[in-house]
């Protein structure tokens, strides 16, 4: 049987002899997070024994799992089995614990992505003495149910514009954004100070900061490959796909007034003086080539595209890592042909 996360309590609170359920999907830290809120949160601490097992341990001894649900300790009201791992070659080992609904036992498969075709997920789906419980990548709505939870949780003040940098810059990847999160509570714990958004910043992007900036840099001069090297770094440690996008965006449109200025007849020096923030001095050199060398409408069909790429991520957060990736490595390429070795 299929449930939402926002059932999830209610189920485990109403089934204490026998509770069975199938925690899977994409987004890693939401599976995570799902399994620590039944451990923690919906079962009395103390009151139960909790036991991982994995696939491996089953094709070793495929006993193993009916021998763990078989009793309880005497010390214990209840017992946790977490078993990860398991493939569809184990169904019928699963199935026949189930069914036979073993006393005081809460009994939870933790996996990952699993496609339609996926024998286990079939099972948990269509009967009913267990649960199914999908975990796809946050979307906006749940980024914003959650980034409130933290702010309630944590008795914090944030601004309109620090909420929605958060908004911008945290993972699709519930542990992800977790993580970050957890910098801002050890910052401000005890503290009865707003929550600055130049403090977030540093918190959160001290090191992603600069790789967007090579980032932009390497689109820029048409190096395609190191591009795409960093942008599957940015995105394997959680930064949003939309952050990059709209990184590169900034930086194009950077180029973009500075170029206007330069066509009413400035130099370079003095036409760079409008920008806020300045441009660092490291990166000038860097700029001024950009600068002279990507011509004014490419850099405006560059930024059509990029705004037209963050509309179809938020409306399929699944492939926004891809879409973002295409997108940005399709303006790298043009950047080629203006830096030629």
């Amino acid at each position: 049987m299929i449930i939402k996360d926002s059932h999830l309590e209610k189920l485990v609170k109403e089934h204490d002899t026998f509770f069975s359920i199938l925690i899977y999907g994409p987004n890693e830290g939401l599976v995570k997070d799902q399994i620590d809120k039944i451990v923690k949160n919906y079962l009395v601490q103390d009151e139960y024994e909790k036991i991982s097992l994995n696939g491996k341990e089953l094709d070793s001894d495929p006993q193993t799992l009916e021998d763990l649900t078989r009793s309880v300790s005497m010390f214990y009201k209840s017992k946790v089995v977490i078993a990860s791992d398991i493939k569809d070659k184990h169904l019928k080992l699963v199935e026949d614990v189930i069914l036979n609904e073993p006393d005081r036992v809460f009994l939870i498969f933790r996996e990952g992505n699993l496609n339609k075709s996926s024998k286990i997920r079939k099972f948990f789906e269509s009967n009913e003495k267990c649960y199914s419980l999908p975990c796809y990548e946050d979307d906006g709505r749940s980024m914003i149910r959650n980034l409130e939870e933290f702010i309630k949780k944590n008795n914090l003040e944030l601004n309109r514009d620090t909420k929605n940098y958060l908004l911008q810059s945290l993972s699709n990847d519930r542990m992800v954004s977790k993580r970050e999160l957890e910098k801002i509570e050890i910052y401000y714990k005890d503290s009865k100070a707003e929550v600055e958004l130049d403090t977030v910043k540093n918190l959160l992007n001290d090191n992603s900061s600069q790789n967007l900036n090579k980032m932009n840099e390497s689109v820029m001069f048409g190096n395609t490959a190191k591009s795409s090297k960093i942008i599957n770094k940015l995105l394997s440690e959680g930064v949003n796909p939309i952050s990059l996008i709209r990184s590169l965006s900034s930086y194009l449109a950077r180029v973009q007034r500075t170029k206007i200025e330069m066509k009413k007849g400035n130099n370079f020096e003095n036409s760079i003086k409008i920008l806020k923030p300045p441009v660092f001095w490291k990166d000038k050199d860097s700029f001024q080539k950009h600068c002279l060398k990507w011509p004014l409408a490419k850099i405006e069909k560059s930024l059509s595209k990029l705004l037209e790429t963050e509309v179809v991520c938020k409306l399929n957060s699944r492939l926004a890592s891809f879409n973002c990736e295409k997108s940005i490595l399709l303006i790298a390429s043009h950047g080629k042909q203006y830096f030629k070795n």
